[in-house]
């Protein structure tokens, strides 16, 4: 027998999470919560991953991630609208220039939504433009020649539009990648590296570059003597990322 399960309310949702917080005594701003809750589109263990991650951030951090997701998800909605529903011409080209988001998680966006837009041969044609997007990924991390983004650029936008015979106007409810937010968090993790090794490079008088490649030792000196942290003015969040 086939049983039909419905997506779950996000007020369920949310429900479900402020026990879960309250078992675990850890505190998510209500906005947040609520946030998560809406963007998990009825799949709990969806909204259960983006807790667990979140409330390992300082408060400041949760409120970052939730403007800065809310912002991009809207602009990147609208670029895929553009490039799933109309037919291709030479502004679909530009259609993720002013997206402040990386190249990266864009394909994870077009991946994550290429089943609910095409069929048969347009669905095998559209997974062949995306390995081809990440073909030349590969290539520029490899050979450092940015200059393939161009053809990524292509292949995302013009590409997957010129599958479109005639403009669509049915709707379609696009989905989050669950890897975003993996993404983000990495991207923060760097970023307090970074710091770090700034406040570092400019005390010992050596390159920025040096300190990044050797941080592992710079991390376990810092740890070991709390008078070099303090000496370097580390705020609470660099000393957690370290102690982390």
């Amino acid at each position: 027998m086939i049983v039909e399960l419905k997506n779950l309310d996000y007020k369920i949702i949310k429900d479900v999470l402020i026990k879960i917080l309250r078992k675990e005594k850890k505190f998510i701003d209500n906005k947040i919560l609520t946030e998560i809750s809406v963007k998990s589109r009825g799949d709990l263990r969806a909204a259960i991953n983006d807790v667990q991650t979140i409330s390992k951030l300082s408060s400041e951090d949760q409120i970052k991630i939730l403007f800065d997701e809310r912002n991009k998800e809207e602009n990147i909605f609208d670029a895929l609208k553009k490039i799933f529903k109309l037919k291709a011409t030479n502004e679909t080209l530009r259609v993720f220039d002013h997206l402040d988001m990386k190249t990266d998680e864009i394909i994870l966006w077009v991946e994550k939504n290429i089943p609910l837009e095409y069929r048969d041969k347009e669905l095998a044609k559209a997974y062949e433009l995306l390995s081809k997007t990440d073909l030349f990924s590969g290539r520029i991390y490899k050979q450092q020649y940015w200059r393939f983004l161009v053809y990524e650029n292509i292949f995302l936008s013009y590409g997957m539009a010129s599958l479109n015979k005639e403009n669509k106007t049915n709707f379609t409810k696009y989905k989050r990648p669950t890897r975003i937010l993996k993404i983000w968090m990495n991207n923060l993790k760097i970023t307090k590296k970074k710091t770090i090794s700034e406040k570092y490079a400019r005390h010992t008088h050596i390159s920025i570059k040096k300190t990044m490649k050797e941080f592992p030792i710079i991390k376990l000196l810092i740890n070991s003597n709390p008078k070099i942290s303090e000496e370097l003015n580390l705020d609470e969040d660099e000393l957690a990322y370290l102690k982390g």
